[in-house]
């Protein structure tokens, strides 16, 4: 929804440059972030050098800039603050303004304790993949629209603007398809997937700012229909390239960026030959000198399946626990936990205090990891059978001391969630079930809509507004209830959550944004 509050900032003076830009916040339908302000400051960011800031002294205007000059490629933010605690934040797309233009920006301005909710996803989505394009927009990829016996697979990719949004916060859905597969059981091509994985390359190689597509699964339960492809998706034309396959194909594994820019892809599901589907314990890498994907030596904990992953910088990614069952398919959880240096060697380093599958892992700070929740049956199940109370538990691992401290307990017993690293430090955690099994078909526990937030110096505290949230409410920090959401990290513009799965196997359509602050 648009904002009542309009700015229009002119700029003239003595560099000999007038131009008008008129600053339109859209604001998310469940927040309120103008309300109770006391200041207001725009912030002119250049791509290099220092921000400069304008304090305002009304809260709608035309406030007169002396000298500015033209603007090239910058970002304007808001900042919004009662007494002295920021409380309101939007940034814009980069943009540029020369002399003699008229410009209406859009910006995206939400609260900073709480998750801001847009009207959803055009096509409702589980199993998708998400991710940003550093410049405002976030990208949403494939997935499965519904459960049944015959799940529909999803092609359509979704785009949602935050940056330069919309006044409603619709999302658009692409002209642009996911690229065809090889394989399925009648040996035909496919594009609808689920359990894929899109990441987007950092640094300065030729292929930064382009998002790494990879894997997924074309139908349940057809082990032909896993894929080894990888594409690579230019947000500048929204078109595809195709790389060289992967040497395994990998579903519903863990992606994570390495400090050197490469990407590593853990576990997940595999196929044999194209008749059966297991777990694998294997690792890939995507070089980003060669744009070859090749296997790391060595295997994960266990299966390989359902563990957590993180980058843990100079000193590699992190991935601990998963589960592993035996000949009867009767399964328990790990507690092993390994780091994959950035060299490409595995080495096995503390495990966790307890053994958990389903569970997280987020950078917080440098070289500590948080873990939280997950799943640990107190006896062996079949991998199909029951479901298990979700742990409350959180650690944080120092990788210095290659030490776990207990630094827990969430405020939610919760598994199959989400968690993503604030900007400035911590980490959001959302989403989950109270109660699952190993495998999504009896994942029908009680689905949790709460947020809650961790930082190193204030440890774990609900999201603002979730202090009487509980497992089984329909609403709170998240517009729906529901676990396995699509998670998507853009330090400049915030933390999205997309779709996931609710306790009725129902799939949603809700997205909520975490602004970033005044971080990036």
């Amino acid at each position: 929804m648009t904002s009542a509050l309009l700015l229009a900032l002119v700029a003239c003076g003595s560099r000999g440059v007038e131009y008008e830009l008129k600053l339109v916040p859209i604001v998310p339908a469940n927040q309120s972030p103008f309300s109770g302000l006391t200041r207001l400051e725009l912030v002119i960011e250049p791509e290099a050098g220092s921000p400069t800031v304008f304090e305002l002294d009304q809260l709608s205007g035309s406030p007169l800039i002396d000298g500015l000059g033209e603007l090239e490629n910058v970002r304007i933010a808001v900042r919004g603050y009662t007494d002295d605690t920021l409380t309101a934040f939007g940034r814009s797309a980069p943009l540029s303004a020369a002399d003699g233009d008229v410009l209406t920006v859009n910006v995206l301005v939400s609260e900073t304790s709480g998750f801001g909710w847009t009207p959803g996803l055009t096509t409702q989505r589980a199993y998708a993949a998400a991710a940003p394009d550093g410049l405002g927009s976030f990208y949403i990829f494939g997935g499965v629209e519904k459960f049944n016996n015959t799940p529909d697979m999803l092609d359509t990719i979704e785009r949602l603007d935050v940056g330069a949004p919309n006044p409603t916060l619709a999302t658009a859905t692409l002209n642009t398809t996911l690229p065809e597969a090889i394989g399925g059981e009648d040996g035909a091509g496919y594009t609808g997937r689920a359990g894929l994985s899109a990441t987007l390359l950092g640094g300065t190689a030729a292929d930064a700012g382009k998002i790494l597509v990879f894997g997924g699964i074309g139908q349940y339960g057809d082990a032909a229909s896993i894929t080894s492809a990888v594409h690579l998706f230019d947000p500048a034309t929204e078109s595809f390239e195709a790389l060289e396959s992967a040497l395994i194909p990998q579903s519903e594994h863990r992606a994570v960026e390495n400090q050197v820019g490469d990407v590593l892809f853990f576990g997940g599901w595999t196929s044999v030959g194209s008749d059966y589907i297991e777990p694998t314990t294997r690792v890939q890498r995507y070089e980003r000198a060669t744009r070859l994907v090749s296997r790391i030596t060595g295997d994960l904990p266990g299966k390989g399946l359902y563990g957590a992953a993180t980058s843990l910088g100079a000193d590699g990614v992190l991935y601990c626990g998963g589960a592993t069952w035996d000949n009867n398919g009767d399964w328990s959880a790990r507690d092993e936990c390994v780091i994959i240096t950035n060299a490409g060697e595995l080495v096995e380093v503390s495990p966790m205090p307890e053994a958990r599958a389903h569970h997280t892992i987020v950078t917080v700070g440098e070289g500590l990891a948080l873990v939280t929740g997950g799943l640990n049956p107190s006896t062996r199940e079949q991998i199909f059978g029951s479901e298990h109370r979700a742990e409350d538990n959180a650690w944080l691992y120092d990788v210095s001391t290659d030490s776990w401290t207990d630094v827990g307990p969430l405020n939610t017993g919760r598994a199959w969630h989400a968690a993503a690293p604030l900007p400035s430090g911590g980490a959001v955690i959302a989403g989950g079930y109270s109660q699952a099994g190993l495998v999504w078909q009896s994942s029908a526990g009680k689905a949790i809509p709460c947020g809650e937030v961790y930082t190193v110096e204030g440890g774990l505290k609900p999201v603002t507004g979730d202090e009487g949230c509980a497992a089984g409410d329909e609403v709170g920090a998240l517009p729906d209830a529901v676990g396995y959401p699509a998670v998507a990290v853009d330090p400049s513009y915030g933390i999205l959550l997309v779709g996931g799965v609710d306790p009725s196997e129902t799939v949603s359509t809700g997205i909520a944004l975490f602004a970033a602050g005044d971080a990036g």
